[in-house]
């Protein structure tokens, strides 16, 4: 596919997708494949996974390999991201899709809400873990796809694992946006002397495996039932990673999907200062040391 004068060349240049297996994470990989890229698709499902690996190589991927790896347990996520540092020194950009929920609370082996550890704290864990490889590109991007969550969804910083609080699934998913949305925040702010930058792309309903999953309440598998497909919801994550400048994208959201329009996120800086310390003392707990 010929790269557009709007778009940087991303031919040959190196991209992962957590959660790439399926989805819109699919459909990112395979948009970049189109365009030359070498993509690293990440998931648990061998099959699912070595699916789009072909698919990506016939699009016309510059390589395509898959990485097995739980990105719900704090030893996955250490497992994940030696396994992308062995894949490439350098990285120019990653997309977050990776989620599933459940109709009631499940707590991992590490003691996190499960929602918490895959849709915040992996994410989280591995933008840290890999800001290295993506400052050694020169331009490294990295997109979380996300909700246009009010405010009010903020969880509770003190009982971050529904310990106090009564467990709600919209409570639960809901609150890892707006902890999604603190983590990039201060990263931008951490980082603003690193060629990285990080955003938000929000999504309305889509029709995802993860959406038709049984384990899902009846009223999101409704709704992901009625939804658009992947494709529409991963077009602004793919103009992130592909747009000829990240100049102006990194601490933003984008909170229409039919449009393309960065917001400047302004939430309360001490409420993201935190949350990066709490995230580093639970991952230091469990083993895992962040930078």
């Amino acid at each position: 596919m010929a790269t557009s004068p709007a778009e940087r060349n991303v031919r040959g240049n190196n991209f992962v997708f957590f959660g790439g297996s399926a989805g819109m994470g699919r459909a990112a990989a395979l948009a970049l494949a189109r365009r030359g890229a070498s993509v690293l698709i990440v998931g648990r499902g061998e099959k699912d996974g070595q699916a789009v690996v072909e698919a990506a190589r016939a699009a016309g991927a510059v390589s395509a390999d898959f990485l097995a790896g739980d990105l719900a347990t704090v030893a996955g996520i250490q497992q994940v991201a030696d396994g992308v540092r062995a894949w490439r020194s350098q990285l120019h950009g990653v997309l977050h899709t990776a989620m599933a929920a459940f109709q009631g609370k499940q707590v991992t082996a590490d003691g996190f809400e499960f929602a918490f550890a895959l849709q915040y704290f992996a994410r989280a864990a591995l933008n840290r873990l890999l800001v290295e490889r993506l400052a050694a590109s020169g331009d490294g991007r990295v997109v979380h796809i996300a909700g246009d969550v009010p405010g009010f969804f903020k969880p509770d910083l003190d009982d971050l694992q529904f310990e106090r609080r009564k467990w709600g699934f919209f409570k639960s998913v809901l609150g890892t946006h707006i902890l999604g949305f603190l983590h990039i925040q201060e990263a931008a702010q951490r980082w603003r002397d690193l060629p990285v930058s990080l955003t938000a792309t929000c999504v309305n309903s889509t029709k995802t495996k993860a959406m038709a999953d049984p384990r899902m309440p009846l009223a999101m598998r409704l709704m992901g039932q009625f939804g658009t497909t992947p494709e529409v919801s991963a077009a602004n994550a793919v103009r992130v990673l592909t747009q000829a400048s990240a100049q102006g994208l990194s601490g933003t959201v984008l909170r229409r999907p039919k449009r393309f329009e960065p917001q400047a996120l302004q939430l309360d800086s001490g409420d993201a200062a935190r949350l990066w310390d709490i995230t580093t003392k639970l991952a230091a707990q469990r083993g895992l040391r962040l930078p």
